[in-house]
C-alpha cells in the first residue's frame, strides 16, 4: 500500500533532505525510523528537496509498504487506536527530536508528492537588529544593517505572475527549466522580525534564497527597486546578488488538487 505523511523538521543538524553518503539527512532518519517500526526497508519520495540547514513545517512524503494499515479504530473505540495512529506514535518515538511526522494517512495508488503538487509555499525570516537574538540564530538570518521594508515589499510584489526566474536559479552545469508562476510574494515586518512569504506552482533550485538575497540588498539601499524586473528580464544568474543563508528558510506547505 502507498502512504502519505506530512513531516516537520528543524534542518540545522542535517545535510539537507536527500540521502547521501556523507552526513545525516532528513530522508535517511525518516527511512530508518519507518523501517524499524514497519519491519521492512522503506524508500521515501518527497514534495521537495530542502538544502542543508533549511527547515520544514509542511513537507509531504509518500512511501510504499507491504503492511496494510487501517484508519478504523479498535473495537474499544479509544481515540487514536487505529493502525495508522499507532504507527504514527511509534515512528515519532523512534525519530530524533528535531524531526516529526505530523500526519500519516493512506494515499491513492500512484500518488507522487512532487509531481502531483499544484502549489508550494515558503517563508523566509530575517532578524533585523543590531543585536543578535539567541532564539533566532537557527531560524532567521541576522542582518544588522537597517532595512527599508517598504522598498523590499515593493520589489517582492513584482514577482507575482509567470516569469522566467533564471537569474534567481542556482547555477550548475545542468540545463533546467526556469519559468515559474508565483501567486503570492509578500513581505511583512513586526518589530525586529521581517518575514517574506512566497507561493508558486514550483520553485527552481535555490530560488527563494536568491530572491531574498536580492531583496535584502534593495532594503540596504545597495540596489534600486527596479533591480527585480531588470533581473527577470536579464535571465542571468551571474549578475544577481549572493543568496541568503539557509537557516531563515522554511517549507511551510504543499497543496494538491
Amino acid at each position: 500500500m502507498r502512504y502519505r505523511a506530512i513531516v516537520a523538521y528543524d534542518g540545522t543538524a542535517y545535510q539537507g533532505w536527500q540521502a547521501q553518503p556523507s552526513g545525516a539527512t532528513v530522508q535517511q532518519v525518516l527511512e530508518s525510523a519507518l523501517g524499524i517500526v514497519l519491519r521492512e526497508p522503506v524508500r521515501i519520495v518527497a514534495a521537495g528537496r530542502t538544502d542543508a540547514g533549511v527547515h520544514a513545517r509542511g513537507q509531504v512524503i509518500a512511501f510504499d509498504a507491504g503492511i496494510e494499515l487501517t484508519s478504523a479504530s479498535a473495537p474499544s473505540g479509544r481515540a487514536g487506536s487505529s493502525d495508522l495512529a499507532r504507527v504514527l506514535r511509534s515512528v515519532n518515538a523512534v525519530l530524533p527530536e528535531d524531526v516529526v511526522l505530523r500526519t500519516l494517512d493512506i494515499a491513492e495508488t500512484g500518488f507522487d508528492p512532487r509531481h502531483d503538487a499544484v502549489q508550494r509555499g515558503y517563508r523566509y525570516r530575517i532578524w533585523n537588529a543590531e543585536v543578535r537574538s539567541p532564539f533566532e540564530r537557527t531560524r532567521a538570518w541576522h542582518v544588522r544593517d537597517p532595512l527599508d521594508g517598504a522598498a523590499m515589499a515593493e520589489a517582492a510584489a513584482v514577482l507575482v505572475g509567470e516569469h522566467d526566474f533564471a537569474s534567481f536559479q542556482g547555477a550548475d552545469d545542468v540545463p533546467r527549466a526556469s519559468v515559474r508562476t508565483v501567486t503570492r510574494s509578500e513581505l511583512r515586518r513586526r518589530d525586529e522580525l521581517i518575514e517574506y512569504v512566497i507561493e508558486a506552482n514550483s520553485f527552481a533550485r535555490h530560488m527563494v534564497r536568491n530572491i531574498v538575497g536580492t531583496l535584502v540588498d534593495i532594503g540596504r539601499g545597495r540596489l534600486p527597486v527596479t533591480t527585480v524586473p531588470a533581473l527577470l528580464a536579464a535571465r542571468d544568474r551571474r549578475i544577481a546578488p549572493a543568496p541568503a543563508p539557509p537557516q531563515g528558510l522554511c517549507l511551510e506547505w504543499v497543496r494538491y488538487p
